[in-house]
């Protein structure tokens, strides 16, 4: 089985209209699904010095991911206020943020190394290491989220096997962004584009996914779960829209429910 590590982020989403919160963060939806699904998963993330980084540690342990400590650092774990409204996620206000310490050491910088799959996102600002971290026989996935257009992006483009971008509609423009971004290295593009399903580009051609019409509980995860399944289809050597597919039927079951994992 392939060996994956997640980084970097973890916060909590608190709901104070409906008293409740959870434990999140892009890596850690992905990490979490990842995991469920059978696959063989590192956590590695910065804690913060409150009682929600105990309880991160405890919820990874429970689900026998390991955790790789960058470091504690003496501030809070990031906090979003949220809200929802007919099922789709509304962050209101963000306090507090560990992840701002984030800098990976050269022993972390190695450690990576031993992983056959690397999935990153923003706040591991992993453009200023993939150029001399990336080997030749790893796989990179990297969640842009809906951050399309940053000037940063072309950092970490060039490295990427598989880049994840959110959007909300099957048009022109995005069909056209996703040629730029495999002309820029990337070697499959994929939009997630919500109620209107997915693409993905590999320079060849697109390849469509529909979205599954239920009733949506919370959007939260959405994206996160979708790509932890489509890199678990990559891990057992699944094609694309098999890959696609899976992504899609988790993503399903997670927006039927209020947590971002299973």
């Amino acid at each position: 089985m392939k060996k994956a590590i997640a980084l970097a982020d973890n916060c909590i989403d608190v709901y104070y209209k409906l008293d409740r919160y959870y434990l999140t963060g892009n890596s850690i939806d992905f990490a979490f699904n990842y995991k469920e699904m059978g696959g063989d998963i590192t956590e590695m993330t910065i804690l913060g010095n409150d009682v929600f980084s105990m309880a991160l540690e405890e919820r990874l342990k429970e689900r026998n991911i390991p955790l790789r400590i960058l470091k504690k650092v003496d501030k809070p774990t990031g906090m979003a206020t949220m809200d929802i409204v007919d099922g789709d996620k509304k962050h209101i206000q963000f306090l507090g943020n560990a992840m701002e310490d984030i800098e990976l050491r050269e022993d972390d910088l190695e450690f990576i190394k031993n992983f056959d799959i690397v999935y990153a996102e923003r706040w591991a600002k992993i453009g200023r290491y993939i150029k001399d971290l990336r080997k030749d026989n790893q796989i990179w996935v990297y969640d842009f989220s809906k951050r399309l257009e940053l000037p940063s992006n072309d950092d970490i483009i060039p490295y990427l096997d598989y880049a994840f971008f959110s959007y909300d509609a099957d048009n022109d423009y995005i069909r056209e962004f996703m040629k730029k971004t495999h002309k820029k290295g990337a070697k499959c593009v994929i939009a997630m584009l919500g109620e209107c399903g997915s693409l993905a580009y590999d320079g060849f051609k697109f390849y469509e996914q529909s979205a599954e019409k239920v009733e949506v509980v919370n959007t939260v995860g959405a994206g996160d779960s979708y790509i932890a399944a489509f890199t678990y289809g990559i891990s057992l050597g699944e094609s694309i829209p098999e890959c696609m597919m899976r992504g899609k039927e988790r993503a399903t079951k997670i927006i039927q429910q209020f947590q971002p994992y299973i």
